[in-house]
């Protein structure tokens, strides 16, 4: 959950990384020391509330990740006798982990062992073990490869600075122009007989092809109440034709239903969408899974919204592996231009030419719905901790931020209002992200009219407040409830799904 009152601050905290030691030799113990130096640095890592926790109104102090590991590099090296590696044997070192890890086989072998240690530790039942390692194991092994176990970072870790660079997650600032902010303006209620603008949010839908009434929405799978999950006990009921309460996702009926059901709830002037449409059966999800996800439920809310224009912001599960959202500069295989492109495609008929052109690059973009407002929807995975790319590079990914300042500056200088939308809420993002998200939004707190998110499935919302005093409320952001009933909630109904937005 996000923590209300997310507050800005005078300086960014650090996220910390720091030095330590690495070495020996032997063809296939190379691989295997790359390993376990791989899950020393994850359990570093991920108990590391510098790194993850949200932005807060008092950031933790700065000397708490990097004392972490001067605390854990000394004891790997005297674990595994570390002590006499030089920076050339360390580079070598790696450089031959390196040419290991890129080779189909070792791929293979590291999936192995991670499904051996997802079985061991009980994670998820067997099966979901073995799909979901064989789903990420590639795309995990080369940004691990790229980022902890690059030469220049691992023995920047190990050796020192005169050795290499350790600068993941290392915090960062975007520039904000010199133009001087104007002073702050309250916002004042619109004049007797203003343009209103009734505009619907939808969050969250997470259709399941796979539903099925009558099956377990109890059973051992991450997701139930799908063909695979099996019958439930005699002594309570199977999932239900519309739904279940449980850790179930919607059938497509449940779906056309609601939509069909916004017509009297209209007219709306256009359509918030902020992602997350397919279904949380991340296991074993392919590309031409996403696809048929997008490209049906796109053609779901055409249908049942006619010629409304409708914006949308992709969300986290949109991509597969889940989370998965390379940036930009990653090409090939590995890329996002898939799902980019398939956007593209899909949502034409809502969205102008430039708008497209920045869909297709980076999955943001800006238009004018009409005069006097901006409409920006951001890529919030570019921001997210479960993001695993950003251990690349998490510097303002495709310089998104960057970019938002651009359009935050025209729109100000035009008066132009702004809506930003997008999928994850900045109290959720990593936290140098965060900091400079918080920072544009107080620059821009005139500008700035209304922010719309989803993705933690009910209704709540994040209030910024100004850096001086942490006491003056300049921003608020809305986090709508989802339509999926995932996990145990109510899917939410056409009323509450509206939105009445004033801009002046």
């Amino acid at each position: 959950m996000p923590r209300y009152g997310a507050s800005l601050r005078q300086s960014c905290p650090r996220s910390g990384r720091e030095q330590g030691q690495d070495g020996t030799a032997g063809a296939p113990g190379l691989l295997w020391m790359g390993l376990v130096l791989a899950l020393a640095l994850a359990l570093a890592l991920s108990d590391s509330r510098v790194l993850w926790a949200p932005a807060e109104a008092h950031p933790l102090s700065p000397q708490g990740h990097p004392a972490r590991l001067h605390r854990i590099v000394p004891r790997l090296r005297d674990v595994f006798g570390w002590g006499n590696l030089t920076c050339p044997v360390c580079k070598g070192l790696f450089t031959a982990i390196n040419l290991g890890l890129k080779k189909e086989p070792n791929v293979a072998r590291v999936g192995s062992v991670a499904i051996k240690l997802c079985n061991l530790l009980k994670i998820a039942p067997p099966a979901v073990c073995q799909s979901i390692v064989h789903l990420f194991e590639d795309d995990m092994v080369e940004v691990w490869r790229r980022s902890v176990l690059s030469p220049s970072e691992a023995c920047g870790l190990l050796l020192g600075s005169t050795c290499g660079h350790w600068d993941i997650f290392s915090p960062w600032n975007i520039s904000l122009p010199t133009v001087p902010k104007p002073p702050p303006k309250p916002p004042s209620p619109p004049a007797p007989g203003a343009p209103v603008s009734r505009i619907l949010f939808l969050t969250d839908l997470h259709w399941d092809h796979d539903y099925l009434e009558g099956m377990d929405p109890d059973c051992a799978d991450p997701l139930c109440c799908r063909r695979g999950s099996g019958l439930p006990p005699a002594s309570r009921p199977g999932a239900g034709y519309w739904g279940e309460y449980s850790k179930c996702d919607l059938p497509l009926r449940t779906l056309e239903s609601l939509l069909s059901g916004l017509g009297p709830a209209g007219p709306f002037d256009m359509v918030y969408w902020t992602g997350d449409i397919p279904a949380h059966d991340v296991w074993h999800q392919t590309r031409q899974d996403q696809l048929r996800a997008l490209t049906t439920v796109t053609a779901l809310v055409r249908k049942f919204l006619g010629p409304v224009p409708v914006y949308p912001a992709v969300g986290n599960h949109e991509s597969t592996p889940v989370n998965s959202f390379p940036p930009p500069f990653i090409e090939g295989n590995h890329s996002s231009r898939w799902l980019y492109e398939a956007m593209a495609k899909a949502w034409e008929p809502w969205l102008p030419a430039e708008a497209l052109r920045t869909l297709r690059i980076g999955g943001f973009y800006a238009l004018s719905p009409y005069p006097g407002l901006r409409l920006i929807s951001l890529n919030m995975n570019f921001c997210s901790r479960e993001n695993f790319w950003l251990l690349i590079n998490s510097t303002d990914p495709a310089g998104q931020l960057q970019w938002l300042v651009g359009e935050l500056q025209a729109a100000e200088d035009r008066g132009d209002k702004v809506h930003i939308i997008g999928h994850i809420p900045p109290g959720h993002c990593l936290k140098s992200w965060s900091w400079n998200y918080y920072r544009i939004v107080a620059r821009y707190e005139n500008t700035l009219a209304a922010q719309f998110f989803g993705h933690t499935h009910v209704d709540e919302f994040e209030v910024f407040y100004d850096e001086e005093t942490l006491s003056r409320p300049l921003a608020v952001a809305f986090l709508a409830p989802s339509a999926t009933t995932y996990i145990g909630l109510n899917p939410v109904s056409p009323t509450s799904l509206q939105a009445t937005v004033c801009t002046t």
